[in-house]
């Protein structure tokens, strides 16, 4: 197990600033988040080799995967190929895809309901399947994985529980299409921390450490220990 830390929590004013900053603070990676573009790709290159300090997580600039348009699809589909390109370049593990954020926290159109046919959920999940088979294949060439993340219910519609993530990947079949569990959504959503990752098994792949607070953990309520051994 490796601890990494996001680019935007790490102190400096330049991304070797952080990284310098990352080996005095004893960590090994960092989840590159604004600077995930191909315009940093050799600034991230050389702060990592002058360092050791791994670029593991990447983001995509566009996430509207379930937008109800098509254009809106199509240029996210885009954006996280390059993305996972970059993280395939950088010997990181993936790019993180929470599928309906983008849709649900900027109120951006769903895919309409046509019950008594099919839900939209229904509709959603199919489609995801689909669009990430295709993005597993890109994955795979590239070396670069996309994690599905689950997140809470105000955040997003679904998936919510590491479980829903996980019946994704296994619905996909694909090793370039992972998870990752989040204890702060987890705190949440999942009922038990410790059964939930046991479940997921090899299909987790990252895991963001925040407490009940979204704080550093220790700073709120949550008992890690559970969690933290299911992961071993």
């Amino acid at each position: 197990m490796k601890f990494s830390i996001r680019e935007n929590m790490v102190p400096g004013r330049t991304l070797r600033e952080k990284f310098d900053n990352l080996v005095r603070l004893d960590f090994k990676g960092i989840e590159i988040t604004r600077s995930s573009r191909r315009e940093h790709l050799e600034e991230i290159q050389k702060a990592a080799q002058a360092t050791g300090i791994c670029p593991n997580i990447l983001s995509s600039q566009h996430l509207g995967i379930l937008d109800a348009r098509r254009s809106e699809r199509d240029e996210a589909m885009r954006a996280i190929k390059e993305a996972m390109q970059l993280c395939g370049e950088l010997g990181g593990v993936g790019v993180i895809l929470p599928p309906l954020i983008e849709v649900h926290m900027h109120g951006k159109p769903r895919i309409p309901d046509l019950s008594p046919l099919f839900t939209t959920r229904h509709l959603e999940k199919q489609l995801l399947i689909e669009l990430l088979k295709e993005l597993g294949e890109h994955g795979e060439k590239v070396r670069g994985a996309v994690v599905i993340e689950a997140l809470n219910r105000y955040e997003q519609p679904w998936p919510c529980t590491l479980q829903e993530a996980t019946e994704i990947c296994e619905a996909v079949q694909s090793p370039a299409v992972v998870t990752m569990a989040d204890f702060f959504h987890m705190n949440i959503e999942d009922a038990d921390l410790a059964a939930s990752i046991r479940h997921a098994g090899r299909w987790v792949r990252n895991v963001h450490l925040a407490d009940s607070n979204r704080w550093l953990p220790g700073y709120g309520h949550t008992d890690f220990g559970p969690g933290l051994k299911a992961l071993k």
